[in-house]
Formats: structure tokens, C-alpha cells, sequence
């Protein structure tokens, strides 16, 4: 999953399924496995094979929706409760001209997300899929340029990630995967640090990365053992 060249976002659902596999159908053989064990199997044994493969593959395909997680912007947010880094941004954001090297030699930060999906026949729920998705990031010798509140430059960084997706409390995956932070981060104008409101108006037409809000989600984040810092 090292990308090199042009961009390409990967996502939580990339990441645990791979971009050639269909992982909606993937997901449909758990929440109804062959035989009606676990899942839906039991909550639908009333109901027609047809209707039953219907539901679970509906309910497969917005649980394979809620797991389209931009990995990178997700790590960003995790970035975004660090002391260090939200103090050098409040301090450059302050003062436009100065930058400030942050330097990180090791940490993780854990996205953690509990999603479900409710299968609902003739108005009536019939049964909940509930999911959860853990993704770890092992960051090693991260070293970032913040300027005017921003991110502007990651001048080195590698991460291993870790997903884990299980399903009705069960584990189904288990994959991981190494980045060159350098060459992943897209910064185009910088990568916003410090929540929108506390950013001149006249900054919003410079873009921002990510865009996208994620479902609620718990992030825990370590704090680095130090940080360096130079102004310009």
C-alpha cells in the first residue's frame, strides 16, 4: 500500500478488503452465512430466501459505505490532539511570518468506531448489524512544517496501519499496511490545524484537506517524547 507518484486516497475499506474485491458482497456472506448461523441468519429464518439474501446484501452495502474512511485524514484529526502541534499552529497562525518544525520520533494515534446498520421489512426492525472498526497508526521519525496555522510540509514520516474490523462482535479482518508519509499527505494549501473559526475569513479560499466529516468517532492520540521548533 506504499503509494509513489500520483495521489491516491486510501481508505479504511481499500485497506481491508483490497480495491479488486467487491466488499459489500464480501460483508454479505457474514451478516448471512450459508446455513443461517450467527447474523441475520437466526432473525430471518422465517422469512423467503430471497428476502433474506435481499436484506443482508442492503444492509452489507451501507455497512461497506460506513467503512469508506479516508485513512490519511483520519490520522490528520488524530494529529489535531496533540499539544505540540496545535500550540506551534495557534503560534503561527498568531504570528503569519514565523513557521515552526515539529519534530515526533514516535507515536500512535487509534481511530475507533462503533457503526450499525438496522434492517428494517415491511416497517418493521428485524434485526441491527453492529460493526467495529479499530485502525492504528504507528508513526515513526515524523518531522512537519507548520506555517500559519497550517500544515505546509512533511519532510519525513513512516507509519504502519493497522485495521481491524470485526462483525456482531466477532472478528472478521486483520490488515496492515506502510506508508511514506512524504509522499502520501496531499497539502496543496496546507492542511488546516486549529478549528475553521479561528482562522481569518480570508483564509477559507485556500483550500483544505480533508474536506469530508467522518461518523462520530473516538480518537486516541500519545503524546511525542519531544518536539523541536524554528522560527523563521
Amino acid at each position: 500500500m506504499t503509494t509513489a507518484g500520483e495521489w491516491c486516497t486510501p481508505t479504511a475499506l481499500d485497506l481491508l478488503f483490497g480495491s479488486d474485491t467487491d466488499a459489500a458482497e464480501a460483508l454479505a456472506g457474514e451478516i448471512l452465512p450459508p446455513g443461517g448461523g450467527r447474523n441475520l441468519g437466526r432473525a430471518h429464518a422465517h422469512l423467503p430466501e430471497t428476502t433474506r439474501r435481499a436484506a443482508a446484501q442492503e444492509a452489507a452495502t451501507t455497512a461497506a459505505a460506513l467503512l469508506n474512511i479516508d485513512l490519511i485524514g483520519a490520522l490528520v484529526r488524530g494529529w489535531r490532539k496533540h499539544r505540540d502541534i496545535i500550540s506551534a499552529a495557534q503560534r503561527t497562525l498568531a504570528a503569519p511570518a514565523s513557521t515552526e518544525l515539529v519534530s515526533m520520533p514516535a507515536h500512535e494515534v487509534t481511530l475507533y468506531q462503533r457503526p450499525s446498520v438496522s434492517v428494517v421489512l415491511d416497517g418493521q426492525r428485524v434485526a441491527t448489524v453492529h460493526l467495529v472498526l479499530s485502525v492504528v497508526f504507528d508513526v515513526n521519525a515524523l518531522l512537519l512544517l507548520i506555517s500559519r496555522g497550517r500544515l505546509v510540509t512533511v519532510h519525513s514520516g513512516r507509519c504502519e496501519i493497522t485495521a481491524t474490523l470485526a462483525v456482531q462482535d466477532a472478528d472478521l479482518l486483520v490488515r496492515r499496511a506502510d506508508l511514506d508519509l512524504p509522499g502520501v499527505i496531499p497539502l496543496r494549501c496546507g492542511i488546516m490545524l486549529l478549528p475553521i473559526h479561528e482562522y481569518p475569513a480570508s483564509e477559507y479560499s485556500r483550500g483544505e484537506y480533508p474536506t469530508s466529516e467522518y461518523p462520530p468517532a473516538e480518537y486516541l492520540a500519545s503524546d511525542p517524547r519531544h518536539t523541536e521548533r524554528t522560527r523563521a
